[in-house]
């Protein structure tokens, strides 16, 4: 298959997020895949050049050594607000120099913005276009007074798709209740590296880097640090802990300076531990070195549904989670399962009690054999390729 992916986040240094997972190993598997991204980490003008010219990436692998996608960023301005307006012009032009020159077999689109260019194209080439939710798209607009526009054209786009795609069941209904249409609906579930992803590495001396002794109990965080990324309830909570219970901060992002000023006035700069970005083949070694592992996102229209592939490899590595009670989440691995739920009023003795070596051992035992038996990207990438050779098939 020749695939053209589509998104309006950058990918080379977001994430990994699905579509990394899921394409790269398409491409291990001799599929030819082209990225069409935008740089959303831009430094604005007059810092930066105003123009962002068209850069291009071969031989891309993020999280699979042998994977060769080719990403290509189409020009931009960098301004403020500029940025998008520009890139929906230079994504149609380089979109249709793309379908001109690599006769993709279908084209995936993740975003609003960029699937009205990728929808347009692919209807005059006759190509199948393919819409993969991963999120309520209306609810990543910046401001919510947009909300209801980008609703009509998140609608819009999954009426008109020729197949569309969902993370979880249910995205699945929200999107069949825009407009989607059942019979051409499939899901394909989040996944995990079991072999990168396992217990056993040794941790003693990331710990030892970072401060920990073998003495201290720790919280890790790892991902992208937003304002509901939770990481400041747990704070909140650690005063009344033991001193021994420490919390590793792996990520970077736009709530890193205020979380680490929160930090310092609740008195924790020596048990609250940021160490920036990492490397995710670093990943594994952080989460093994973790009594307990956090993905304790505040509940809100954005977060309802995700599931992040975080808690998977949290659950691979065989350490228990501490997670918010977020619908998407407890839906897809219910509670048993090595993630233990809990309400904001809730969470200090949960994490009490999750400062039982007994229990933690016990939670990290159910969690291994959950991602074992549900959630190998092995046998989920055999039904994504399944899935989209038969969106081509149909559409011939």
């Amino acid at each position: 298959m020749r695939i053209v992916v589509v998104q309006e986040t950058d990918w080379l240094q977001r994430g990994p997020h699905q579509q990394h997972h899921l394409f790269e190993r398409l491409s291990a598997r001799g599929h030819e895949v082209v990225v069409v991204d935008f740089e959303i980490l831009y430094t604005p003008w007059p810092t930066a050049p105003l123009v962002a010219p068209r850069m291009e990436w071969s031989n891309v692998s993020r999280v699979n050594s042998e994977a060769r996608v080719r990403v290509v960023r189409p020009p931009t301005i960098r301004l403020p607000g500029l940025a998008r307006i520009t890139s929906l012009v230079t994504t149609y032009i380089e979109l249709a120099r793309i379908v001109r020159d690599f006769r993709p077999d279908l084209i995936v689109d993740y975003a609003i913005s960029t699937g009205v260019s990728a929808l347009a194209i692919a209807r005059s080439q006759h190509i199948p276009f393919v819409m993969h939710v991963i999120d309520a798209l209306h609810t990543l607009a910046p401001h919510r007074w947009i909300w209801p526009l980008a609703r009509s054209f998140e609608a819009m786009l999954l009426r008109n798709a020729d197949a569309t795609l969902y993370i979880n069941e249910e995205l699945k209904d929200y999107g069949v209740t825009l407009g989607a249409r059942p019979q051409v609906a499939s899901t394909v579930l989040t996944g995990v590296d079991l072999e990168r992803f396992r217990p056993g590495r040794d941790a003693t001396e990331l710990r030892r880097k970072w401060g920990i002794t073998a003495d201290d109990v720790l919280l890790v965080f790892t991902g992208w640090l937003y304002d509901f990324s939770g990481v400041d309830t747990i704070m909140h909570v650690l005063p009344e802990m033991p001193p021994s219970l420490k919390m590793l901060v792996v990520g970077t992002g736009e709530a890193e300076s205020r979380l680490r000023a929160l930090r310092d006035s609740l008195g924790l700069h020596k048990r609250v531990v940021f160490t920036g970005r990492q490397a995710y083949e670093r990943m594994p070694d952080f989460m093994t070195a973790a009594e307990v592992c956090l993905m304790y996102s505040e509940p809100n229209p954005i977060t309802r549904n995700i599931v992040p592939i975080k808690a998977f490899e949290y659950l691979a590595c065989g350490r228990p989670v501490l997670a918010s009670e977020l619908p998407g989440m407890m839906r897809e691995v219910p509670p048993g399962n090595g993630i233990t739920y809990a309400a904001k009023d809730e969470l200090l003795p949960t994490i009490q009690n999750l400062l039982d070596p007994a229990s933690r051992e016990q939670e990290g035992l159910k969690a291994r054999a959950f991602v074992h038996q549900h959630r190998d990207w092995s046998k989920l990438t055999d039904r994504f390729e399944h899935i989209l050779s038969t969106i081509i098939a149909l559409k011939k």
